[in-house]
């Protein structure tokens, strides 16, 4: 498998994993028993304000990571 079609596998399950239930989520509010990462993290930041923080800073810091992959590449290793 070349980094390609790996990178394609990874996007394609993270779409899966996150961008599906979250446009269900969206869509059909009414019928999906879940709330969206947005909802949940309104309804934290109401209750928990300082855990909130935490939360939507792992978010950022997890986003930054999948968009500049491989950074921060050590040289050397």
């Amino acid at each position: 498998m070349t980094k390609q079609e790996l990178g394609y596998l990874v996007w394609g399950l993270v779409a899966l994993a996150v961008l599906v239930p979250e446009l269900l989520a969206l869509v059909g509010a009414r019928v999906i028993p879940w709330p969206g990462l947005a909802r949940t993290a309104t309804n934290l930041e109401a209750r928990v304000p300082t855990v909130a923080m935490l939360f939507l800073a792992g978010l950022a810091v997890l986003a930054v990571h999948l968009v500049f992959y491989p950074w921060p590449d050590l040289p050397g290793r």
